[in-house]
């Protein structure tokens, strides 16, 4: 007996298409059978997702519900710190800061003075520092 021999025998042939009618309709009643139990099934693994999901928000909502209070908390204690504290912070090295660039108070003093020998310079009278090309 040859391999391919030994193979066919173990293989059962596959039916073919039903040729009777009661044959027909057993095959569309399985059909129709398999096709109820996947939406079965389906509906069933829905609502398993969907109270899953309902649960941890209601554990993670229950988990946080004291997190609002403790924002408002916070938000008025910084509040009143700021209130305390005067609001505006003036900078430590004993300079200004104007637009991000920090001036030193002789720098800033010699800037806004009015200038002695041409009073009609631009900058000078109305507290703006020099332009770049000017120092």
């Amino acid at each position: 007996m040859k391999i391919n021999e030994q193979r066919s025998a173990y293989r059962a042939p596959l039916a073919g298409p039903p040729t009777s009618v009661f044959g027909k309709l057993l095959t569309i009643a399985a059909g129709v059978l398999v096709l109820v139990v996947a939406f079965m099934f389906s509906i069933l693994a829905l609502g398993v997702v969907l109270v899953v999901g309902v649960l941890v928000f209601a554990y993670l909502k229950w988990k946080t519900r004291h997190l609002p209070q403790d924002l408002r908390d916070l938000h008025q204690r910084m509040q009143e710190e700021a209130s305390r504290q005067g609001g505006y912070q003036t900078p430590q090295a004993g300079g200004r800061v104007i637009e991000g660039e920090v001036i030193s108070d002789a720098e800033y003093q010699a800037s806004t003075a009015p200038d002695q020998q041409s009073g009609s310079e631009p900058g000078r009278a109305t507290g703006r520092p020099p332009p770049p090309g000017e120092r």
